[in-house]
């Protein structure tokens, strides 16, 4: 029987899709790997066991589940904040100690998981379609103030447009500017209508409006009666039946109980437009801002009038045409954002601007502020620091998903992937805000983008791949990268991302995708100057691989700094004991729902099923067996103790498939014969369900910890031919664990 011996040298391509299995022609499946459970790929190629979790804090204890969202917030160097949001509430954290709940009105528990945000310096921005925008201002540690975000200059939109030819004339104060519109030659009515309907008014009977005197462009309020306080345009009137028909319907229709007022201006007015004809020898367009009286209202020149001269149509013995009209009004406009119309759904600072992009009406709209006035969307005349506006319309739908500021403005959609064109140095104005198309796979909406090494890392929109976005000087434009594709198993209805920065050589980037499905984290460890794309699990200690049942569930992620923050929540299915638990992954503890102290022989467990076996390290030793609570009793008393569920740690390398000169031996019998296992201060380890040794024998080798081994460990005298002779390596206890590389030796069958 020949033999043969390879060596896995890393495993920086961490865990591979099982459609690969058949794919050895494939250079990555040498330093692939079928299951990586649990550890963190090196960028150097080695598998360490992942932090514990250690608890923080008990978010909440009901019968009936509730939705979170943890989300980071930096002040400066020394002030850094874990938010952890829920219906009504964010509660805030700093150095892991809670510090104060903040009510948190208008976050409803709906809206909880669908939450985009943005900070700058002490204000963090919220967002959501069906909520008005609010702001989280930090005060201090324990004063923070919620409210909406003051905007102001909301820009306007004809959802419902209509031309007015008014039967009065018009004067402007100025030409352009701020100014104010006064209406004369207006014959006003008050009364008790006739008669309603759900579009229209029966004035009084005794009404002067006749066929040349009408009231069509103007505003009838109802005020009094049914009905009363609402106010429309009339869209066309009859003078015979006395009939007023307004712009869009009442929310209450009139009847003969209604008190009514006709006049030239009414609150509705706001946000109409006033155009100077085209028709005349002078032009102009002002947009009406405030209502004034029934007479005069302010508004914002968008094209400079020739003159102040009064705008009349009242000149004429019979009813003009449109071309001889000396002015018209355009109805129909709101404002952009409202309870009505919906709120944006993203929102990013760049280039100082606030952006906010997307509502339910216009979902591919995206809107700049003014600058170095982040709530001001006043669009003016277009002057470079003024508001922009831009709308996504090309052949496909693109809802606006995210927005994400990274070398340029980059707007992601559901059908594709935007970028706002600025030349080198040259700051974005209302006369340059262009919007280019850059690619058309479409991203997942509330799952944040990420930027690595000037990539831009998102979810696919059916949250099925990684992708990364990134320019290309050769392209001309950015261009698109799947980062999945070995990996795609790993993903499962993705709902939250974070990434970790890379804080010493030994560190890759970490991206943390959160999985819907199964409450599971798929870690990518990612080193872009190498090419290094190392996928692994992290799978709780009680969690069960593909389980969509889990009582345990991660449901959100940050990254605070360098710390990662996770949620999780417990839900024993019968709605009788639901919790929420803010946890933190930390290299200091080894288990899961960790609990730390000094100088005890109990300790309290703060987890959410007091009945789940836990293991307990004391002074650096585990004892046998597990304990359960709500009290754990340690054998001794121990000076450091440390109790939690421990998890799962496998590192199993794809079917042996060596290339050999005779070809192929997929399928014949291998044996795996020997393993050589290079180790890096390793405490405990099984190599194919063999325990390896690491206590040495000697004096004072009793009630002291496992000594940390860095070298080679060698495992002989391995049983059993198969197809696919793999090498399975797990833990049996808590403790330090990195693999460097497998090298085995392989014995061929028949």
């Amino acid at each position: 029987m020949p033999r043969y011996t390879q060596f896995q040298t890393n495993f920086s391509v961490g865990e591979l899709d099982p459609l690969l299995r058949a794919r050895t022609d494939l250079e990555q499946y040498g330093n692939g790997l079928e299951s990586a459970k649990n550890v963190i790929i090196h960028p150097q190629g080695g598998a360490t066991r992942r932090p514990g979790l250690k608890t923080i804090a008990d978010l909440y204890n009901s019968p009936a589940p509730e939705n979170f969202r943890v989300i980071p917030f930096q002040f400066s160097r020394d002030d850094a904040y874990v938010l952890v949001v829920k219906s009504n509430t964010i509660k805030v954290f700093k150095n892991d100690v809670f510090q104060v709940n903040v009510t948190a009105s208008g976050i409803t528990d709906a809206i909880v998981p669908e939450l985009n945000y943005t900070q700058a310096v002490d204000t963090l921005i919220l967002v959501h379609e069906d909520m008005h925008p609010k702001r989280l201002i930090r005060n201090s540690d324990v004063s923070w103030t919620f409210e909406d975000l003051p905007l102001i200059n909301i820009p306007y939109y004809a959802f419902d447009p209509h031309n007015h030819y008014p039967k009065f004339a018009v004067t402007p104060s100025a030409v352009d500017g701020n100014i104010t519109l006064t209406a004369s030659g207006a014959t006003t009515d008050t009364g008790t209508a006739q008669a309603g309907s759900s579009t229209t008014i029966t004035l009084k009977a005794a009404t002067s409006y006749t066929a040349l005197n009408q009231p069509t462009g103007m505003v009838v309020t109802i005020t009094s009666g049914t009905g009363s306080g609402q106010n429309r345009h009339i869209h066309s009137y009859d003078a015979t039946t006395k009939v007023a028909t307004i712009d869009g319907t009442w929310d209450t229709a009139p009847d003969n109980t209604s008190g009514y007022k006709v006049q030239p201006y009414g609150p509705s007015s706001v946000g109409e437009i006033i155009n100077r004809n085209m028709g005349t020898s002078a032009q102009g367009q002002a947009r009406i801002v405030e209502y004034v009286s029934d007479t005069t209202v302010r508004a914002v020149v968008t094209t400079p009038f020739f003159d102040t001269s009064t705008m009349d149509n009242t000149i004429y013995v019979s009813m003009p045409t449109e071309s001889q009209n000396q002015w018209y009004s355009e109805s129909g406009y709101e404002s952009t954002w409202s309870t009505t119309q919906g709120w944006p759904r993203t929102a990013a600072f760049y280039e100082g601007r606030l952006y906010l992009g997307g509502t339910a009406l216009r979902p591919n709209t995206v809107w700049g502020s003014k600058v170095a006035q982040y709530f001001d969307f006043d669009q003016g005349t277009g002057l470079d620091d003024e508001g922009v506006e831009a709308t996504l319309n090309v052949k496909e739908f693109n809802e606006i998903t995210n927005l994400n500021p990274g070398p340029d403005l980059q707007i992601f959609t559901s059908g594709g992937e935007f970028v706002v064109i600025q030349e080198p140095s040259v700051p974005v104005t209302p006369s340059t805000f262009m919007i280019k198309p850059q690619s058309q796979i479409g991203s997942k909406p509330n799952v944040p983008v990420v930027n690595i090494g000037g990539s831009a890392l998102f979810i696919q929109r059916q949250g099925q791949s990684l992708v990364s976005m990134q320019y290309s000087n050769e392209q001309g434009g950015y261009g698109t990268l799947p980062l999945s594709t070995l990996s795609s198993h790993l993903l499962k209805n993705p709902i939250d991302m974070a990434k970790r920065r890379a804080v010493s050589t030994d560190e890759a980037e970490q991206v943390y995708i959160v999985n819907g499905d199964d409450g599971t984290i798929s870690l990518y460890s990612i080193l872009p100057d190498q090419n290094v794309i190392a996928p692994s699990r992290i799978i709780l200690g009680q969690q069960t691989d593909g389980d969509t049942n889990n009582f345990y569930k991660i449901v959100s992620v940050a990254v605070v700094v360098t710390d990662v923050y996770v949620v999780i929540k417990y839900d024993d299915g019968g709605l009788t004991n639901v919790r929420g638990h803010l946890l933190k992954f930390d290299s200091n503890v080894f288990t899961d729902y960790a609990v730390t102290g000094t100088s005890a022989s109990s300790g309290a467990m703060n987890q959410p099923n007091v009945n789940h076996p836990v293991k307990v390290i004391g002074d650096g030793i585990v004892e046998p067996g597990t304990k359960t609570g709500p009290t754990v009793n340690f054998d001794r008393t121990y000076s450091t103790w440390e109790f939690g569920m421990d998890y799962d740690v496998e590192v199993k390398t794809m079917p042996v498939e060596p290339r050999l000169a005779q070809g192929s031996v997929f399928g014949l019998q291998k044996r795996i014969v020997q393993v050589d296992a290079p180790v890096y201060e390793t405490q405990n380890m099984t190599i194919n369900n063999q325990l390896v040794a690491f206590r040495q024998l000697g004096v004072g080798i009793l009630d002291a910890p496992v000594p940390e081994f860095t070298g080679t460990k060698t495992v002989r005298g391995m049983l059993g031919y198969s197809q696919t002779s793999q090498i399975t390596v797990t833990q049996t206890a808590p403790l330090k664990f990195t693999l460097l590389g497998l090298e085995y030796r392989v014995s061929l069958g028949n």
